[in-house]
């Protein structure tokens, strides 16, 4: 019988996983960034107060990512790993974090569409060593010790350039 793996995220985690968020939304002026799982299920977004319409949009991200990830198999592709939807009003990038976890942020026209990549592509930098620790862990594990979270703060803050002196 084999175990079936959880995510299991610790306040320390979450408290980082937020910061980043709140960071991303703040240097790309977003109005909307979240973390999603595959299935369409939110585990945090910033601002973090999400009303039903922003629920409904995380669902149907994932179902569109699985149908993308359906179009890289039938073209031979290992993976995409970004979808792109741009409108008359809004924006959607969604990024794969991991195999399990999606990054979603929307954003207006004012937002430049290659300020938004290469800031969503640095947090999911310091994201993905964080979710890859809460999807291994049963939760009984202290994965993420205290080097490696005053080393994410600092990548965190360097990262989004401006940001490291203020409270998110």
């Amino acid at each position: 019988m084999t175990g079936r793996r959880g995510l299991v995220i610790n306040d320390e985690q979450m408290q980082m996983i937020d910061g980043v968020l709140t960071k991303l939304q703040r240097v790309t002026a977003s109005k909307f960034v979240a973390l999603v799982s595959t299935s369409g299920q939110p585990i945090t977004t910033s601002p973090p107060h999400a009303d039903a319409d922003i629920l409904s949009l995380a669902a149907l991200a994932a179902g569109s990512f699985a149908a993308t990830r359906q179009l890289a198999a039938v073209l031979k592709e290992r993976e995409f790993s970004l979808l792109f939807h741009e409108g008359k009003e809004s924006n959607l990038h969604v990024m794969q974090v991991t195999e399990r976890i999606l990054l979603l942020i929307t954003f207006g026209h004012e937002t430049q569409v290659g300020r938004v990549r290469l800031y969503t592509g640095r947090a999911v930098e310091v994201l993905k060593p964080i979710f890859e620790a809460a999807e291994n862990t049963t939760g009984e594990e202290r994965i993420i010790d205290r080097d490696y979270s005053r080393e994410a703060g600092s990548a965190i803050d360097s990262w989004f350039p401006g940001e490291g002196d203020r409270q998110g």
